[in-house]
């Protein structure tokens, strides 16, 4: 085996290796299979698509072994292909090279990091319609970090846990960010907050160089599964995680970080304002643009709301969805909503939903950096929040309208917006592609540099 080499692991956490018994290709326990099978590039292959065979250690190469092709994907998953099909690992055990469509039983985690590297700072994976991938199958798909620890995959980069939500809109945020700084050099998958990792949270420990969590992860992090705090990135989504965590542990606690970071301008002064010792640093939030950017309405007939419909936290309400619904009833609008913290829409549909209303209207008196306002506005739909988080900056550079705060006034105001906009098409339109061409700059590639920013500080001491 003269070329780069490496071991792969399966979407079920298995590990490929050749049946010593019957001679055959299958995935089975790490714990318990051989390490004798190995993808090896072929010397002199180049380039993000790789061509190399599978190899039999010690190997047997008589015959007219096939080449295959290495298709790096997205978050470190790759896929192998030949001859118009992909290399396919099922429940029962057996690997081979069958099915016609990538999905995703043809998932793979490589033992190495050359095997994406050439990906990095590429563009993202958009399969076009018609190639054969399962999109929405692999981006569905979350790496559990034992595999990538088990995988033992080494990267140029930082090797970064979330340990947070992995849904709605905190869901989006990771999925996106682990995309992102994949492409840069790091590893970034997430362990989710609702679930129980005393048996193999030593493993995860020893595998990750930093965890990252929002403030309400921080007491189950630390005293739980016993992280340290100088290996925490402790990031605040909203002013109330700030006032949750002083209340827990009070301010001292967050000199104790690696890094401290907020997701908004308007955090950063919150979080000073309530008297936290430590300035943090700003990381501000982004949107996969290409992938929520669809053709604008001819006319306005049906306005979505893309949040919870009410949120009490310390008994005040502060989402406030019945005057949304108020004043899109009022403008005679048929009113759609995508879900709610009991019935949640998957963060993979949003695309979807945009494309499915014509007007995006937000009502709360408290955000951070809420995404519907951003995705909407890159699908080009007419977009009116009130100002609140970091809405007026996009609003201001022309991804949206702002609506007075005060509840009557926003119904008023927004009831008015939009009967205007419903009673003059040719507005709604031009008005719609202006909050489109505005939310390019929403998209990552103007904001992910604070997030390697936030990361390397923290590698770095904090």
């Amino acid at each position: 085996m003269s070329g780069l080499r490496t071991r792969l692991l399966t979407a079920f956490g298995t590990v490929v290796h050749v049946d010593p018994a019957s001679g055959e290709l299958r995935h089975g326990p790490i714990e318990s299979s051989p390490a004798n099978a190995w993808f090896v590039a072929e010397p002199g292959s180049r380039g993000p698509h790789r061509l190399g065979r599978l190899v039999h250690d010690p190997g047997d190469d008589s015959g007219a072994p096939m080449t295959l092709e290495l298709i790096p994907l997205e978050r470190g998953l790759v896929a192998l292909a030949a001859g118009g099909r992909f290399l396919s690992a099922n429940p029962e055990g057996r690997v081979a090279l069958a099915a016609p469509l990538c999905s995703t039983w043809e998932l793979f985690v490589p033992s190495e990091a050359w095997c994406t590297d050439g990906v990095s700072g590429a563009g993202r994976f958009a399969p076009s319609a018609g190639e054969p991938f399962d999109r929405k199958a692999i981006a569905g798909y979350a790496i559990h970090p034992m595999i990538r620890a088990r995988a033992g995959t080494k990267p140029k980069g930082i090797k970064l846990l979330v340990y947070g939500y992995p849904k709605w809109s905190h869901g989006r945020v990771y999925y996106d960010l682990a995309n992102e700084l994949h492409r840069r050099g790091y590893i970034v998958d997430v362990l989710d907050w609702q679930g129980h990792h005393d048996h193999y949270i030593g493993e995860l420990r020893d595998y990750y160089d930093l965890f990252m969590t929002a403030l309400d992860g921080v007491s189950t992090l630390t005293g739980v599964y016993g992280v340290p705090f100088d290996r925490i990135i402790a990031v605040s989504h909203h002013e109330l995680d700030v006032r949750m965590l002083v209340e827990q542990q009070g301010m001292d606690v967050f000199h104790r970080f690696a890094n401290y970071g907020v997701v908004s301008e308007f955090l950063y002064c919150a979080s000073v304002m309530r008297g936290v010792p430590r300035a943090p640093m700003v990381a501000s939030l982004g949107i996969n643009y290409p992938e929520f950017r669809a053709e604008v309405p001819e006319r306005l007939a049906t306005v979505g709301y893309a949040s919870s419909m009410s949120v009490k936290t310390y008994g005040i309400e502060w989402k406030r969805g019945e005057l949304a619904a108020r004043a899109v009833h009022e403008a005679g609008l048929a009113f759609k909503v995508a879900g709610s913290t009991e019935s949640q829409m998957s963060f993979h549909d949003m695309p979807a939903f945009y494309r499915g209303v014509d007007a995006v209207v937000t009502s709360s008196v408290s955000e951070a950096a809420q995404l519907p306002v951003m995705e909407a506005a890159a699908a080009g739909r007419l977009v009116i929040g009130t100002p609140v988080g970091h809405f007026p900056l996009k609003a201001y550079s022309g991804g949206g309208i702002l609506a007075p705060v005060e509840a009557d006034k926003f119904v008023a105001f927004t009831a008015d917006t939009l009967r205007y906009y419903k009673d003059n098409p040719a507005a709604y339109v031009d008005k719609c592609h202006s909050i489109q061409e505005a939310a390019r700059g929403f998209d990552w590639e103007h904001t992910i540099d604070e997030w390697v920013a936030l990361i390397e500080t923290a590698r770095a001491g904090g």
